[in-house]
């Protein structure tokens, strides 16, 4: 068995025991949601920086996953206690937010890029080849994954280790990120009140199994990319290209 599924089935177990330890013990402080409350209160007192500044951050710690949209969701339907109107515009909120995003996801292309002299050779140049070739591809799948739920530093962090221009990464992302968070912060305008019932007790199963799942969702990920050959899948590659090029 290789390091890397011995290390993905230990994250596994011990998520599996925080879950457990968290559904049955109502006083077990979750961390995630102990520091998403520091960045809201952060959030709603610097105004329209502080979705920023939150979404910067909630990207840049790419190995502690913090519920940044969320952040998003809620300030984009805060109101003012006592007249009830809202108190930030969701457009705004979201194309800020999506900026800080943009940003803060950047730092994984620059770790890939200044620590590249620590991967292993073979894998790096693979990954070069790939993206060689699908030169199309790939900032539609960076624009797709911005846009999404979906962690995105499993492939930012190669990109970077591949000195793929960092403007073809930013741009796909600035505009994934911002359509993803105007949406939530949109979504706050019409729901708050439905996060705030979840978010509101941290105990509850339900927010509970938000973070284990936002948490899954990053193992899952990290595992993906670190078990893909890539050497071999050039290898396919280019046997496919052969074979079309030998019957065209």
């Amino acid at each position: 068995m290789r390091r890397n599924d011995r290390l993905f089935i230990a994250s596994i177990v011990s998520l599996a025991v925080y879950y457990v330890l968290a559904i049955t013990i109502p006083e077990f402080a979750s961390p995630i949601v102990i520091v998403y409350y520091i960045l809201l209160d952060i959030s709603l007192a610097l105004g329209y920086f502080g979705p920023f500044i939150v979404s910067f951050i909630g990207n840049a710690s790419f190995l502690f996953p913090m519920p940044y949209m969320l952040v998003t969701f809620i300030v984009g339907g805060f109101t003012d206690i006592v007249t009830g109107e809202f108190l930030f515009d969701p457009w705004i909120v979201g194309i800020v937010s999506g900026f800080g995003a943009t940003l803060g996801e950047m730092t994984g292309y620059l770790l890939g890029y200044g620590g590249r002299r620590f991967l292993d050779e073979d894998q790096r140049n693979s990954f070069s080849a790939y993206i060689k070739s699908h030169p199309r591809a790939i900032p539609l799948i960076t624009w797709f994954l911005a846009v999404s739920p979906i962690a995105d530093d499993f492939f930012i962090v190669p990109l970077g280790a591949a000195k793929y221009p960092w403007w073809k990464v930013a741009i796909p992302q600035f505009v994934g990120k911002s359509m993803f968070m105007i949406a939530a912060a949109w979504g706050g305008r019409f729901s708050l009140q439905f996060v705030e019932d979840i978010i509101g007790n941290p105990a509850s199963i339900t927010s509970r199994t938000i973070e284990v799942l936002a948490l899954l969702s990053l193992i899952i990920s990290l595992y993906v990319i670190t078990r893909i050959d890539w050497q071999k899948l050039m290898a396919e590659k280019s046997d496919m290209m052969s074979i079309t090029n030998e019957t065209s």
